[in-house]
């Protein structure tokens, strides 16, 4: 038989070896299945047993010192699984199995399917017996991540009871319903960053072929000048307004200037009447002074 399966790891008892004996058999009665030994000789698939379990269980079972049973050949896989399912019996603790159950939180990111396989190998501990499903269905809400769907299942839940398939149900489609919400966004987010990111390069482009005309004085874009074709009402030229008028802008500046140069003038003569009306005031003074005298 062709082995084209990785070998699964040697047993580690852990925090709890009980436990972890069950997962580690689980393990290799699933690695016997694959590869097609579960129809081998009894002998075969002890010698596999032996070479994947690693040392401490090689060992203990050197202890057990196991005998076959009446009408068989050697030791089968059967004999040597159940003495180690009454050795690690000893090491299961209630007690800490459900303190460690009781522990157990939704972490952050974990899949609700991933949170609920954790608390269901963790239960198979505990013994609850009959109590189980509801013990699993307890936890599950207490643990739960999302806190506006534990405080609905919560309330839901004090009108009318709810299984632990109807609370495991309602939190499946809860989750989903906020992966396809989330996908939404986000397909809503990228369209309207993509439709910003095009208005604003179209505002760039526009804003780059656009001129502040001196033919007609707006803004438009390059070559579109509403001015070209027309006749300015000014100076008949032609191509431009008359409010853009080069010969009209430059007689109001001529304008401008001529009213500068008058004020200045003004001016100069004011202080020189100024002056002279001074002056003539301190001759009459004078002359009043030595009349007087």
């Amino acid at each position: 038989m062709a082995n084209n399966l990785p070998t699964i790891p040697a047993f580690e008892p852990g925090t709890n070896p009980s436990e972890s004996w069950r997962h580690w058999k689980e393990d290799f009665e699933d690695y016997l299945e694959a590869l097609r030994y579960s129809d081998a000789p009894e002998k075969t698939k002890t010698a596999l047993f032996r070479h994947l379990c690693g040392e401490e269980l090689k060992k203990q079972l050197r202890a057990f010192d196991l005998k076959p049973n009446d009408g068989c050949e050697g030791v089968t896989l059967q004999q040597v699984l159940q003495e180690f399912d009454k050795y690690f019996l000893d090491y299961q603790n209630e007690i800490f199995a459900s303190f460690k159950f009781l522990e157990i939180k939704q972490e952050q990111g974990e899949k609700f399917t991933d949170y609920y396989s954790r608390l269901r190998n963790a239960v198979v501990e505990c013994n609850y017996g009959e109590s189980q499903d509801r013990m699993l269905r307890d936890k599950i809400i207490q643990g739960l991540l999302d806190k506006a769907l534990q405080e609905r299942l919560i309330r839901e839940t004090s009108k009318k009871a709810k299984t632990l398939q109807e609370v495991v149900s309602e939190c499946k489609t809860a989750e989903n319903s906020k992966v396809q919400a989330s996908v939404m966004n986000e397909k809503l987010s990228v369209n309207a960053l993509k439709n910003f990111r095009n208005y604003r390069n179209q505002s760039k482009n526009n804003q780059k072929n656009e001129v502040n005309c001196k033919q007609c004085g707006k803004i438009h874009e390059k070559k579109k000048c509403p001015a070209y074709g027309t006749k300015c009402r000014n100076c008949d030229g032609r191509n431009h307004w008359a409010k853009m008028c080069r010969t009209q802008r430059n007689k109001q500046k001529n304008v401008a200037a001529r009213r500068v140069n008058a004020i200045e003038e003004n001016c100069e003569n004011s202080e020189t009447i100024y002056i002279g009306g001074l002056k003539s005031v301190n001759e009459l003074d004078m002359k009043e002074t030595n009349c007087v005298v």
